[in-house]
């Protein structure tokens, strides 16, 4: 799989838009546990948003942006394919059976 950054630009926020937030943050979530989305990240001034996509190709990574709930409200959208995309998880002790 090849990883994609979405760098996504929002209008200023409307009660409309509000109101999608539950679905979209439920697609999301989804779409993480599915190893989908790599990495999720909204600006604080809610006007950015910053994605990692595991796609085959860059018409998948686009279609799964595109299936977002709040896609309508995207005002502009750039896509980059990723040579390197490392991330630091929470580091959990493996479960011992003894």
């Amino acid at each position: 799989m090849t990883q994609y950054l979405f760098q996504i630009e929002l209008p200023p926020f409307t009660e409309e838009m509000t109101q999608t937030i539950p679905a979209h943050k439920e697609y999301v979530d989804r779409l993480f546990s599915e190893g989908i989305i790599l990495s999720y990240s909204v600006s604080v001034q809610r006007n950015m948003l910053w994605c990692v996509v595991a796609a085959a190709d860059e018409q998948q990574a686009m279609e799964v942006v595109a299936a977002l709930p709040m896609h309508p409200f995207f005002t502009d959208i750039a896509c980059h394919q990723l040579l390197i995309h490392n991330m630091s998880t929470a580091l959990l002790s493996d479960i011992s059976l003894n």
